[in-house]
């Protein structure tokens, strides 16, 4: 069915041969990935995404109202952003190496259930007259601890499949997330003219919103217990060597430093989130100042650049699975986020037109979807690479993770106190740019990361007799892709196990290979 729509599609006579490109890799890309989605773990991830992306976007548009009602001050309301971000930054390495210890369904199950808290915190403060700002407080640090199981998704990931195939799940996952920032509009457009008690607590548009959160938190809660197989602890000889006195975390900061390819993922990782925020942060002020844009305007520019973002990881998937590098993607997408950014900064100038302003924004919007997945995927390999950090590849996405927490919560403030100009700064200068030199950082960040890339190299493939059997069996059956045994049995696998057994037909576990539905059956162990 997906073939046969794929090639109506390319059938079809639009307007010019690009946008029957356009219409039919979006569409080929969007079916490919429901065909994917029928296997239960990659539904279970996806589902986790999309809430993920739901509860953040339903949230920022109501907060203000939200503390202001309560009789916040714009200091409250500012402490309340930044403790949820906070929260999520040092919950990712306890979640990660919580997975590396003792898998992932418990971890997952405890942060999903801090989330569940967090919302019926949100909803029922203003219960509580005396503490409701800390109740509201308190319900967003609970959801931010919940929210740093977006580290599992990707550790998960890493475990589960092979290196071939990261890249192209992960953009698939990371179109579901668009997805949720693109409908999460609707739910704050279905909550406007609620107003209702129940138990007594009156509910409203604002503190409704933390009903929703538990709502779809519960939802997911259930769907990863029931359909995420659990993949077996990482607890490898390696990480378990007595002989070496070297603290765990000591000797994971030591390879982040000395390793390239493992330390330019994270500098990749802060740029992607650092750049992303600088839009978001300058685009309502510096457009109002230049262009008098309203935030309607704004929203129409906010919303292309996730179109473009779905758009990106479509191309991401297809040129992946066509056998382009992820170090080839990456390093486009990090020369065009520079250039992107530089042409920021050159064109966003008062009473400068509509294309001056949107064309750079675009450009820049559309390289993230190059910086996201290819750089994760390269950062699994080298880490794979580490016999090392064997036994502790969770933990260390878990880094990765928080290095895009730190580009996050650090760029909205660097950017509104040293990038931006206020109109009257723009006044008193000679060029009437919208930013001060200081913005020239982002472009620059882009560049010196390419640059970097460049210099180190692409890393180069190890593979060992397990990635070998690993990559024979895959061919058939892959951990995040479908059931696609041979009907001949060829490879000896198992009917799909019941819950919570691992219905991944290859476990990716390095150090072993492992075939079956259980993970106790060890047919090599390799030593390094």
């Amino acid at each position: 069915l997906r073939y046969y729509l794929y090639a109506y599609a390319l059938s079809q006579p639009p307007a010019d041969s690009d946008s029957r490109k356009v219409i039919s890799s979006s569409l080929g890309f969007i079916l490919l990935a429901t065909e994917m989605m029928i296997d239960p773990a990659v539904l279970a991830l996806a589902t986790l995404g999309l809430v993920d992306s739901i509860s953040f976007m339903i949230v920022a548009p109501s907060l203000a109202f939200y503390v202001e009602k309560l009789g916040g001050t714009q200091d409250a309301y500012g402490f309340i952003l930044a403790v949820y971000s906070f929260a999520s930054f040092c919950g990712k390495p306890i979640l990660g190496r919580w997975s590396d210890a003792q898998g992932f369904i418990v971890p997952y199950m405890v942060s999903i259930t801090l989330s569940n808290l967090g919302g019926l915190l949100y909803a029922v403060a203003p219960a509580f007259a005396s503490t409701q700002l800390a109740l509201v407080a308190l319900g967003r640090i609970l959801g931010g601890l919940g929210r740093a199981n977006s580290a599992l998704g990707f550790a998960y990931v890493a475990r589960a499949l092979p290196a071939s195939e990261r890249t192209s799940v992960t953009a698939i996952l990371g179109g579901v997330q668009m997805i949720g920032m693109a409908i999460a509009p609707l739910f704050s457009a279905l909550l406007a003219d609620v107003n209702f008690d129940l138990c007594g607590i009156h509910f409203d548009n604002l503190n409704s919103v933390g009903l929703v959160l538990f709502v779809i938190n519960l939802l997911s809660q259930v769907l990863v217990y029931f359909l995420l197989p659990d993949l077996a602890p990482n607890n490898s000889d390696e990480a378990l060597d007595q002989g070496d006195n070297e603290s765990e975390w000591s000797k994971m900061l030591r390879f982040v430093c000395t390793i390239p390819h493992i330390g330019i993922p994270f500098l990749t990782i802060f740029t992607f989130n650092f750049n992303w925020q600088f839009i978001e942060t300058a685009l309502a002020p510096a457009s109002a100042d230049a262009l008098g844009w309203s935030p309607v305007q704004v929203s129409y520019v906010l919303g292309a650049m996730a179109i473009l973002v779905f758009l990106g990881m479509t191309s991401v998937h297809k040129l992946s699975q066509m056998g382009v590098t992820d170090y080839t993607l990456l390093c486009y997408g990090l020369l065009a986020n520079a250039i992107g950014y530089l042409l920021l900064y050159i064109s966003w100038h008062r009473d400068a037109s509509v294309p001056a302003f949107v064309i750079p924004v675009l450009i820049s919007a559309g390289s993230f979807a190059f910086l996201g997945a290819p750089n994760r995927s390269l950062f699994s390999k080298s880490v794979d690479a580490t016999p090392e950090l064997s036994g502790l590849e969770g933990t260390m996405q878990a880094l990765l993770s928080m290095a895009s927490s730190v580009g996050g919560f650090t760029a909205p403030s660097v950017v509104a106190h040293y990038c931006l100009r206020t109109p009257a700064m723009v006044d008193a200068s000679s060029d009437a740019r919208e930013f001060t030199s200081i913005a020239l950082l982002s472009p620059a960040l882009g560049f010196i990361i390419f640059l970097s890339n460049i210099v180190v190299g692409e890393p180069e493939e190890e593979e060992t007799v397990c990635d070998k059997i690993n990559a024979k069996a895959m061919d058939e059956t892959t951990p995040l892709n479908g059931d696609r045994r041979r009907s001949d049995g060829d490879y000896g696998y198992s009917p799909r196990p019941s819950r919570r057994r691992s219905l991944l037909e290859t476990s990716y576990v390095r150090g072993s290979c492992t075939l079956g539905p259980s993970s106790d059956v060890d047919i090599f162990n390799i030593e390094p």
